[in-house]
């Protein structure tokens, strides 16, 4: 959906860039009016058209306005959690702690853990990568009941959401993994 919206607004961006060209005297347009003469007499003739046209698109612009502000103020709370200086001093600690005991369950290679959302709605997102013959139902029950109860008591949140992505660490085509050299 976001490819869809960027690619909406990349086009009109160009055709309003366009339109602004044209209107300056670019692409020889200075000689004829900027709007079509129908289009202009029409105008003329009904002089609600414009402002009609122009209070549409004022409401459009504040639309898009918006929801720019929404979006934005969602990829910040998925940086920054909206909670006090004491709770994310917290979280940072019991952050170590969790990633220190999930890397201790077997077939576990790597963790991150992100403390996201707002005030209201926080939640811990957990990505784990695992070797790829491990059992991850193992080690999503494994978490669920020790380290991230844990991290819920340390953080003082024990009803946190978490949401917990499983990544296989398989080896990448045209990429080589150092192998042990035999002695």
């Amino acid at each position: 959906m976001k490819i869809a919206i960027a690619v909406v607004g990349a086009v009109l961006f160009a055709c309003g860039a366009t339109a602004l060209a044209a209107g300056l005297g670019a692409f020889g347009a200075a000689e004829r009016p900027l709007l079509d003469p129908a289009l202009a007499r029409f105008a003329g003739d009904h002089g609600w058209f414009l402002p009609a046209a122009a209070g549409v698109a004022e409401i459009l612009a504040l639309a898009g306005q918006l929801w720019l502000v929404v979006q934005a103020r969602y990829a910040v709370h998925q940086w920054w959690p909206d909670v006090d200086r004491q709770t994310r001093d917290r979280a940072r600690a019991a952050a170590g702690d969790l990633v220190r005991a999930a890397r201790e369950l077997p077939g576990v290679h790597g963790t991150r853990v992100r403390l996201t959302g707002t005030a209201d709605r926080p939640r811990l997102l957990l990505k784990v990568a695992c070797a790829g013959d491990t059992l991850v139902g193992e080690v999503y029950g494994e978490l669920g009941a020790g380290p991230v109860e844990r991290y819920r008591r340390a953080v003082g949140m024990p009803d946190l959401p978490v949401v917990i992505r499983f990544r296989p660490d398989l080896p990448r085509p045209g990429r080589r993994r150092p192998q042990p050299e035999a002695a």
